[in-house]
């Protein structure tokens, strides 16, 4: 299991949003974090802004720090905020999310998609208001 969780957030949707709801869903292990271990540590970024091309940077400079952090790729999930993958109140999911899964696939780590999952937008999703949730 993951020792290090990394949730990247839209660049557009932290304008406005501090991504507090995700991070208490992984400090409570709700939603996509309900299966991580106690001892499981957080970290977030953004994808860079549009189209999200300083993702392998930004992993490449994580992958570099991990040997400080005594992890390896391998010890790291990253998953990609429920803010990328689905339609929200904030906007519908990335235009760029394949390329960007793409990106974190080829650098070596393993991917989730979403983090918290909101009562409200879930309740919209059942009832056809939102689009179901994005794949790749």
């Amino acid at each position: 299991m993951s020792k290090l969780v990394v949730i990247i957030q839209c660049d557009a949707v932290t304008k406005r949003c501090a991504g507090a709801n995700c991070t208490w869903a992984f400090y409570k292990r709700t939603g996509m974090f309900a299966d991580y271990p106690p001892d499981t540590q957080y970290m977030s970024m953004t994808c860079g802004g549009c189209c999200g091309a300083h993702v392998p940077e930004k992993l490449a400079t994580l992958e570099h720090k991990l040997k400080r952090l005594e992890k390896t790729k391998e010890d790291v999930t990253v998953h990609l905020s429920t803010c990328m993958v689905s339609e929200s109140k904030h906007r519908l999911p990335c235009p760029f999310l394949k390329y960007i899964a793409a990106q974190i696939k080829h650098k070596g780590f393993a991917l989730r998609l979403g983090t918290r999952i909101s009562e409200l937008a879930q309740k919209k999703r059942d009832a056809g208001i939102y689009k179901p949730w994005a794949s790749v």
